[in-house]
């Protein structure tokens, strides 16, 4: 792993994230670079290497420097928190958009692999939305992965509703024919009803480093995954957190993962 060269440093960047509220949480990071992979890292320490390392996964579109408030605000609370941009999101090489949950799985250990003699507490997969999935994906696959944190957790196995079960069949289907048919993000998320109201609204619609349309492929990988925990059973804890705003969870991570001893 080598040190990356600082980025989000262009003017129009700069104006986003002192509307998002990250200027000063920028300043803690440490940006890492896996080569074999050219995956982007950024890395916020906490007081002791021996505190819990957390393995972040942000959701569809995001990269990690736009969770960079909580990033930093976790690391205050003792936990050192290492986000991963996934291939082709924000600063990692790769198409834009286009991984597999395999990828990330390999990825998550070669991270692992660098990390582990540095950090020696507990090592912990947290993913935001579609992040969810890739944390699990990545706990199932390494067994160095103690916990798992989900912001929503999407199973496959159970679509909400017939209208997703027909429209992953359709993306599953035209991915054989069609792989790299790129599909607009706003047909899978409403994106603008996400950040509808936030001070930072009309600057991330703007944002040339966001995902706004994948490969049939990378979809068709998500929506076809299978989720291991559906089957049987592991030996890592998992906690899912439904329906709460990203700004609670320096609170939730304090009191539900520290305080009742889920990490250690």
């Amino acid at each position: 792993m080598a040190v990356a060269a600082r980025s989000g440093d262009s003017d129009f960047h700069r104006q986003l994230h002192d509307a998002l509220g990250n200027t000063d949480a920028l300043l803690q990071r440490e940006c890492l670079q896996l080569t074999a992979d050219d995956i982007r890292c950024e890395l916020y320490r906490s007081a002791s290497a021996s505190d819990p390392l957390v393995i972040f996964f942000p959701g569809l579109s995001a990269y990690v420097e736009l969770y960079a408030g909580m990033l930093a605000s976790l690391a205050e609370e003792g936990f050192n928190v290492v986000g991963v941009d996934p291939p082709g999101h924000g600063y990692s090489g790769g198409t834009a958009g286009s991984y597999l949950p395999e990828d990330i799985q390999r990825i998550t250990s070669q991270l692992l692999d660098v990390l582990e003699d540095e950090f020696s507490g507990p090592k912990v997969a947290f993913g935001h939305s579609v992040g969810g999935m890739l944390a699990v994906a990545a706990a199932e696959h390494d067994p160095r992965i103690e916990a798992v944190i989900c912001q929503t957790l999407l199973v496959t196995e159970v679509p909400p509703d017939w209208w997703h079960f027909w429209g992953w069949q359709w993306i599953r289907a035209s991915s054989q024919w069609l792989p790299q048919w790129q599909v607009p993000l706003d047909s899978v998320l409403d994106f603008r009803q996400l950040i509808s109201g936030h001070p930072a609204e009309d600057l991330l619609q703007r944002d040339p480093l966001l995902i706004m349309a994948y490969p049939l492929r990378t979809l068709a990988g998500l929506f076809s995954h299978r989720t291991g925990v559906m089957r049987q059973a592991y030996p890592f804890r998992l906690l899912v957190i439904q329906g709460m705003p990203i700004r609670c969870y320096r609170s939730v991570m304090r009191k539900e993962l520290w305080n009742r001893q889920y990490i250690r």
